[in-house]
């Protein structure tokens, strides 16, 4: 008996002027779906590498018109529940600072930034035997809509080790953090900046720039490396007359200071 053609849990629709699938960039439309199953898997991107394989969305059928792709969820409640709650927080004129949003925010992102490329918008419609329910749009300035109230921007100095350099653009910079799981996609102000960089691949450096946080969290989101230099470790004995100068006399106390500090190296 053949299998029978699963039922489609949602679809994405990218609406806009003379919209047709062939028309749309095979690119913009990896990025939309895999914004969308992120959704309804409600992956966390900054502790979550990979969708699950249990909760991971599939690709059933494209029709024209609107540029329809029909999606199918191994776990379709739960997906029509996240994509809901993402819903609910799109609706709300001043969306608080919730986990859902948080959570959310980079494939917020990510589809206002398919919206822009092709001047329209995407939609995301729930399917219930054959009924389509309509449950949320992203269009270009929805992201900056949702964010302001989430982020903050100033300057700051991040270590790390530089993983890649360059790229399509060749304003790039993969930075490896010690407290983060996930590399960090760095732009980069100028490309003689990008060149030194290069120089530098695989090693530890204290690159200064500005950085987007999330407020709550204190999430790294966004870095753009301004310039760099490589930390380096400062003589023992003179550390010491340093912390002594500022009073700090309790290093007196220590029989073998300069081998305590490089016991704090290891």
């Amino acid at each position: 008996m053949p299998n029978e053609t699963p039922e489609p849990t949602f679809v994405v629709r990218f609406v806009g002027e003379n919209i047709r699938p062939e028309k749309v960039p095979l690119r913009a439309v990896s990025d939309a779906l895999s914004a969308v199953q992120d959704m309804a898997s409600a992956r966390d991107p900054f502790t979550m590498p990979h969708v699950p394989p249990e909760k991971s969305i599939g690709l059933l059928n494209v029709t024209r018109g609107s540029a329809q792709y029909f999606c199918v969820a191994r776990a379709p409640d739960e997906a029509k529940h996240n994509l809901l709650q993402v819903a609910a927080v799109l609706s709300d004129s001043n969306p608080s600072q919730s986990d859902v949003l948080i959570g959310s925010l980079s494939a917020i992102d990510t589809l206002s930034q398919v919206a822009r490329s092709f001047k329209g918008r995407v939609e995301i419609v729930l399917l219930n035997n054959g009924n389509q329910s309509l449950i949320f749009t992203i269009s270009e300035g929805d992201y900056k809509r949702v964010s302001k109230a989430l982020l903050l921007k100033g300057e700051t100095t991040v270590v790390g080790k530089v993983e890649r350099v360059g790229g399509v653009t060749g304003m790039r910079c993969l930075m490896k953090l010690p407290d983060r799981q996930r590399v960090l996609y760095c732009d980069v102000k100028t490309r003689a900046l990008v060149r030194r960089l290069g120089q530098h691949l695989y090693e530890d450096i204290a690159a200064k720039g500005t950085a987007v946080w999330l407020h709550r969290s204190w999430r790294l989101l966004k870095f753009t490396i301004q310039d760099f230099s490589q930390p380096r470790l400062g003589d023992g004995k003179k550390a010491l007359e340093t912390l002594r100068g500022a009073g700090l006399n309790a290093w007196d106390n220590i029989a073998d200071p300069a081998a305590e500090i490089e016991e704090m190296r290891q």
